[in-house]
């Protein structure tokens, strides 16, 4: 499973290989630039979301400053089109479009003069069985010896390329970490791999949530990507260059995801 830490640069929660892009940035000094976060979900309850800010250098506070008055459409290829509504600042959302499994989504921004887009495509939903929290395995959380851990119990489909991330909070507290995975070595079994935060001890009565997604491959790599750039155990020693989906942007993904939420209560 593989852990991401918050990339400071981003403010948070597809295409073909030809596509994706690879930017060399420079972090410590440079202008800031626009960093795009869209969601689509098939979650009838939640709103489409697309989130528009600018990245600052890493001397300075994470206060990310917001691109307000960008023109924001979502529309699928059943011809449905929606244009979202800045509810707050830099934040984009329209309730009319809820994600089909299966179907493809395309994003237009016009911000700042600039134009943005990118595609995305709604894997098929991969069911979560259920949430267990059980005996640690490997490094102790701080409970030590008789620490729990989360684990998410789901059976991978078989044929590879399934992709997979995951939130979890610990009553109303949110991991710190995004936790992703795919299926190179669980395709076609039964996944029980632990989502592993040392920061939560569990004790008895805690509510404990799980969100699953189902990624398409290109929004899996950008989250990969970071994650060879930041400091767990996945790092890469020479930090690889975030992958992009959406042409026009050097930072940011677009993402048509399926979405699944369990709760379980500690013993």
């Amino acid at each position: 499973m593989k852990s991401i830490k918050r990339i400071a640069i981003l403010s948070l929660s597809l295409l073909l290989f030809s596509c994706q892009k690879v930017i060399n940035i420079d972090l410590k000094n440079n202008e800031p630039i626009v960093v795009i976060e869209g969601v689509v979900t098939d979650d009838p309850s939640t709103p489409q979301t697309v989130k528009i800010t600018k990245s600052v250098n890493f001397s300075q506070d994470n206060v990310f400053p917001t691109v307000s008055g960008a023109s924001v459409t979502i529309s699928d290829n059943a011809g449905n089109s929606v244009t979202l509504n800045e509810t707050s600042p830099g934040v984009y959302q329209n309730s009319a479009l809820v994600g089909v499994q299966g179907r493809t989504y395309y994003l237009n921004i016009i911000a700042e003069g600039k134009t943005y887009s990118s595609i995305s495509t709604m894997p098929s939903k991969v069911n979560l069985d259920t949430v267990l929290v059980d005996k640690a395995v490997g490094p102790q959380p701080p409970g030590g010896v008789n620490s729990k851990a989360t684990i998410p119990v789901f059976r991978d489909p078989i044929g590879k390329g399934n992709n997979y991330k995951f939130f979890l909070k610990k009553n109303s507290t949110l991991s710190k970490q995004l936790f992703i995975t795919d299926d190179q070595i669980i395709d076609g079994f039964v996944s029980n791999r632990p989502l592993s935060d040392s920061d939560f001890d569990y004790k008895p009565n805690d509510t404990v949530t799980v969100t699953m997604m189902c990624l398409d491959k290109a929004v899996y790599l950008y989250f990969f990507s970071l994650g060879q750039n930041g400091n767990g155990p996945d790092a890469s020693a020479t930090p690889a260059n975030p992958v992009t989906n959406i042409t026009g942007a050097k930072l940011g993904y677009f993402s048509a995801h399926t979405v699944q939420v369990k709760k379980i209560i500690v013993k």
